[in-house]
């Protein structure tokens, strides 16, 4: 009978010692939700004012903040066929969103850049998600294993 009691006794006492929780092991590679921001442009620049540069800033450094480690950054410059060179716009304004977010510390992953160019048929003019980047970061967890957040 003291076999037994001590038996029980000792995997209740760990049990309440270490919560199945915090002993959890992870179950498979896991991801936590992309984060995104937009980054304005106006009608065939690429130019990014200083209002953009001051929110991009305090957007990186709350990603670097929040998420210290990050497994990819995208960045995706776009632009209305209706816009002069579209193509070349859309590369120059995610080239310069690119250099803006390496300059203010969103380094610690790789970067991908693309480009998108919106069709003019269904518009007359140019519309404010026809002129933006947006910059996507992929967060990541420790070990790549995100249980628990």
């Amino acid at each position: 009978m003291r076999i037994f009691i001590t038996s029980l006794f000792v995997p209740i006492v760990t049990s309440l010692l270490f919560p199945a929780s915090s002993a959890a092991e992870c179950q498979g590679s896991q991801n936590l939700p992309s984060q995104q921001f937009f980054v304005a442009f106006p009608h065939n620049s690429h130019e990014i004012s200083e209002s953009e540069q001051v929110r991009i800033g305090r957007w990186v450094s709350a990603m670097n903040s929040d998420y210290p480690i990050q497994n990819w950054i995208t960045i995706i410059g776009s632009a209305s066929k209706l816009e002069a060179d579209s193509e070349r716009l859309a590369t120059k304004r995610a080239s310069a969103t690119a250099k803006v977010v390496i300059d203010d510390g969103l380094i610690n992953a790789p970067f991908q850049i693309k480009t998108q160019i919106y069709p003019a048929n269904h518009t007359t003019e140019s519309t404010p998600e026809t002129r933006e980047v947006t910059i996507q970061v992929s967060p990541g967890c420790l070990d790549n294993c995100c249980t628990g957040h």
